[in-house]
């Protein structure tokens, strides 16, 4: 992961629907399976994040903490 990247996570409640960027672009999405999505930057097919509708039905309840480990690159 390059020095400046960062990821986005955010979660609408109202709407139930967590989401994950990689980069702040308009994106292309793709239905991985019901109600996952992943989002491609159109410029140059790069994966820009993941859209989950319905995140807490699919995974049991809302998200409280989210927990991801980031390694420097060597």
């Amino acid at each position: 992961m390059k020095e400046k990247e960062r990821v986005s996570i955010s979660y609408d409640s109202e709407a139930d629907v967590m989401y994950l960027s990689f980069q702040d672009v308009e994106a292309e999405a793709e239905e991985l399976e019901e109600g996952v999505f992943a989002r491609y930057n159109p410029r140059d097919k790069s994966l820009a994040g993941f859209t989950i509708i319905n995140f807490s039905k699919k995974f049991g309840r809302a998200p409280k903490e989210v927990e991801i480990p980031l390694y420097a690159g060597a």
